[in-house]
């Protein structure tokens, strides 16, 4: 079918129909939903089909190489999935000749099958040991959709089952006179869905070594599907979270994100080449929709990604704009090498402040080895962005830095949402230029709506603009496209506490604590929170238990802060003190030793510092707005520092 066929008859209205077509559409229709014929000897689980009959394993459509012994076991295995077969059950199936050594025989075979389906005996994700009885198979196993009988000249060059639907379509077109885009036409017409979730990629190159590739690949199909597809499209630190996830089913899954239909697969980089397996699964019914391989060369990556985007818009009813379909058709080839350095760039950053300094190592590598990947400079650019926020680099350095990096990608590629994101949040944290920020922010948007990042640090915008009920609606579509990420629950807290509504940001920071205890900024809000509420006990034993994981200058000024509002003078000026100190070793922003003087309501402290931060250029400058400094608003300094920093008094 030629490319974007199916997109043509999403915008066009349904051709006429004759009987054949109906009759075909319908055989179809049943032929997905009806249980497995009996003699139907291929089953599914995860990512792998076993052809019984055959005795042949496929993993993503690719054989997987399994000897007759660990075969048989795993068939005996997925028999009775989520029982236990026990090790005489395995030897009266396998070895009834008691003259073989059964037991090496049975371990021999069971770490050979491990091996095949790329499991860990200490991790289990599909057979478990039961000791002292035998093993258990722990995913559940489906019987696939039978195929439709072949004519006897095509028996002999049968593939192995996998539920495409475009080869289904082949076939009926050989036998009935019908029209495929008919067909098609009304399949893809029918409940189009509102949110996808790309799952993390497995890696099967089977190096440890090359998980950055397999995560990297994830993140750039979720974001150039979420650039691509009329749909909601899943943020990669929600589905992350299910990575290695193999006590839940791919149904379960897509409860907990609310995704309609699920993209699953598997990458591996060979060389100087890279295949990419994937299959489209309707969430509801575990129906596979779609499933293709590509393999293309590194170079021709990004062309790649674009196919996969616009091979999936199509399947799930969405046609493509004008502005993606020229993105599309201009994908420029990218330095192999300069890739790899980008991938390990974006891998790094994931990780949090820790691995934002290596990151803007090999991105700023990336634009070396190939000056002309839009790519590599905006993510330079959100990088250098954020080292300034995490007070890593001075702002007068990152952010200029910032700017000359997000420019250069802009010149390349004016849709790169990454780099419209970091020019925008440079016009708000370092120009001071909120209006011109926001017009950027929604440029970024325009380019990807799914772009969460930029939707994060558009909602802070808004609130900085004391927008608050903007932020939160802003925030909401966050947590359509973050369900079940500590960072959606932790910004949205931010939010509310600026909008002082207390009692809901704590309870939205505990949300995030509930998902990952260690995330510092949701006992940040929280901290303030019952400070804002007049609970120092309960806010300083936030911040000490913050300080504990983190002994740097932010949250021991949190803590200096509401040591002073509590009235431990000794202890609060102890804090400012060893900021001070901490200044001759390190960065130490001045908005740090500010916050700690508002506590104690040393008001000509307080601005001294605040003046510091404002000749600086903090990063951090906007808190100035914040309920830190509320008891100093009706000195007149404070709306005088308000407005040079672009802010509303």
């Amino acid at each position: 079918m030629p490319a974007g066929y199916t997109a043509m008859f999403v915008e066009h209205e349904a051709p006429p129909v004759r009987i054949s077509s109906l009759f075909v559409l319908r055989w179809l229709t049943l032929a997905e939903i009806s249980p497995s014929k009996p003699g139907n000897r291929i089953v599914r689980f995860g990512v792998f089909e076993v052809d019984v009959a055959g005795g042949a394993l496929f993993k993503q459509g690719l054989r997987v190489r399994l000897p007759e012994q660990p075969f048989q076991v795993l068939v005996a295995l997925i028999e009775r999935p989520r029982e236990v077969v026990t090790r005489d059950e395995l030897r009266q199936r396998l070895w009834p000749d008691t003259q073989v050594d059964f037991e090496r025989g049975l371990n021999k075979a069971i770490n050979r099958l491990r091996e095949a389906l790329g499991d860990d005996a200490d991790n289990p994700r599909f057979i478990e040991t039961v000791p002292q009885r035998g093993y258990r198979f722990l995913v559940p196993v489906e019987a696939a959709p039978p195929e439709p009988a072949l004519p006897p000249s095509a028996e002999s060059s049968r593939a192995p089952l996998l539920t495409n639907r475009r080869g289904l379509l082949a076939v009926v077109g050989g036998v009935f006179t019908v029209s495929i885009g008919t067909v098609l036409y009304l399949r893809v017409r029918s409940s189009p869905p509102q949110t996808l979730a790309v799952l993390p990629l497995e890696n099967l190159s089977g190096d440890q070594a090359q998980e950055y590739f397999a995560d990297g690949m994830t993140d750039e199909l979720i974001s150039q599907i979420g650039k691509t597809v009329a749909v909601h499209v899943i943020s990669r630190t929600s589905v992350m979270r299910y990575k290695r996830a193999a006590r839940k089913s791919l149904r379960e899954i897509a409860g907990e994100l609310n995704a309609d239909v699920v993209l699953e697969g598997a990458v591996a980089q060979m060389g100087k080449k890279v295949r990419i397996n994937l299959r489209l699964i309707r969430a509801k019914d575990d129906v596979q929709l779609w499933s293709d391989k590509f393999e293309r060369d590194l170079a021709e990556i990004l062309a790649l990604q674009s196919e996969v985007a616009r091979a999936v818009a199509g399947e799930i009813r969405t046609s493509l704009s004008p502005a993606d379909q020229s993105r599309a058709a201009h994908t420029q080839p990218v330095n192999p090498e300069a890739y790899n350095a980008f991938l390990k760039g974006n891998y790094l950053i994931r990780q949090g402040i820790p691995g934002v300094a290596r990151s803007i190592d090999h991105f700023t590598e990336a634009t070396s080895l190939d000056p002309s990947y839009a790519g590599g400079h905006a993510a330079l650019a959100e990088a250098l962005v954020l080292s300034a926020i995490f007070e890593l680099r001075r702002s007068e350095d990152a952010f200029p830095q910032a700017r000359a990096a997000a420019l250069k990608a802009l010149d390349i590629d004016k849709s790169s949402a990454a780099a419209h994101n970091a020019l925008a949040d440079i016009k708000k944290g370092y120009d001071w230029q909120l209006a011109d920020a926001e017009a950027e922010y929604r440029l970024a948007l325009q380019f990807d709506p799914n772009h969460i990042l930029a939707r994060i640090w558009y909602a802070d915008c808004l609130s900085r603009m004391n927008r608050h009920d903007e932020a939160l609606e802003e925030s909401s579509r966050v947590q359509v496209l973050d369900p079940v990420s500590p960072y959606s629950y932790g910004s949205r807290s931010m939010l509310m506490c600026r909008a002082r509504r207390y009692d809901e940001a704590i309870r939205l920071s505990q949300q995030a604590l509930d998902l990952a205890p260690y995330f510092l900024n949701a006992r940040w809000w929280q901290g303030l929170s019952y400070a804002g509420k007049g609970d120092f006990s309960k806010s300083i034993e936030c911040f000490t238990k913050a300080t504990a994981m983190d002994a740097g200058p932010v949250f021991r000024a949190l803590l200096g802060h509401v040591y002073g509002l509590a009235g431990e003078r000794s202890k609060a000026l102890g804090i400012a003190e060893e900021l001070a100190q901490m200044s001759k070793q390190r960065l130490v922003s001045p908005m740090n030793i500010a916050i700690v003087h508002a506590g104690l309501g040393d008001a000509n402290s307080t601005f001294h510092w605040l003046e510091e931060a404002y000749r600086a250029r903090a990063a951090r400058m906007h808190e100035v707005g914040w309920m830190y400094f509320d008891r100093f608003r009706q000195d007149p300094r404070y709306p005088d520092l308000l407005r040079r920093v672009g802010l509303r008094p």
